[in-house]
This record gives C-alpha cells, structure tokens and sequence, in this order.
C-alpha cells in the first residue's frame, strides 16, 4: 500500500478566530522568556531575511503540549511561508494586499487555523528586524 501525503491547504485570515487562547496566560516553563504567554502558546518560529534568504528559529514555550503532528504542520507552514515570500520586496507586496491587516507602521498580523494547532504570524516589513513570527497554539488545553 502506498502512502499517500495529506493534502494540506490552509487559509491566511485577517482576524482571530481563537481569542480564547489570549485569556489565560502564565510564565511557559519552557520559554527562554520570563514573560508571561497565552497557556495555550506552545512555541514560535522567529525568522528575519538577511538579504539573501530567510534565516529561523524555533523557540519553546510549553513542550508538554508539543505533538509530532504540530512539528510537522507548523515546519510545512513555515516553509511554504518562506518559499512564496522569498525576499523582503515580495514580503511587502504581500502585506500591502491586506491594509486590513495592518497594525502598525511596517507590521502585519495574519491567523490561520491548521489541523494540529491555530497560528498567529505577523509580518514586519522593515529591514534590520525580525520579518516572520509564526506563534502557535493548541487547538484545546
């Protein structure tokens, strides 16, 4: 029997569906951060473009709510982000598409619901900043 690979399609929406997730927050035990986040945040991807290509990391907040599914869902996110916005020019075009998404002078913010999880991405468009954060958040704690 062959494995067939899960088409996934998912949608870039101007406005939260999952507020939920903002209400209830508290220092992440996994979290380099001493802030406090949604209860619901299990990580983010925080990636800049340096000119060349998009450069990313993925820092923890709780683990315990981490799944292989969500590794997968958010790593595939991620790339198809970076492959269709490959450089800062077509960033900015993007975003310039969706003045309702604009938040402030240079930033954006999307959401998108995944099968393994909901996501925040926001876009900032100048140089010399972090481009790309791609929080996420469990589907029900």
């Amino acid at each position: 029997m062959k494995d067939r690979k899960e088409n996934r399609t998912f949608e870039l929406q101007e406005t939260c569906n999952f507020p939920e997730v903002f209400r209830h927050c508290s220092i992440a035990p996994d979290s380099l951060s001493t802030s406090e986040m949604p209860d619901a945040q299990i990580g983010h991807i925080r990636a800049y473009h340096d000119g060349y290509q998009w450069q990313g990391q993925y820092f923890p907040c709780r683990n315990g709510l981490r799944t292989k599914a969500f590794d997968r869902e958010s790593q595939d996110i991620y790339r198809c982000l970076v492959t269709q916005l490959d450089t800062m020019e077509a960033l900015r075009a993007f975003c310039r598409k969706y003045p309702s998404a604009k938040v402030g002078e240079h930033e954006y913010s999307f959401f998108m619901n995944g099968h393994a999880a909901d996501y925040w991405i926001r876009f900032i468009t100048r140089r010399g900043d972090y481009n790309l954060y791609l929080k996420a958040y469990a589907k029900r704690l």
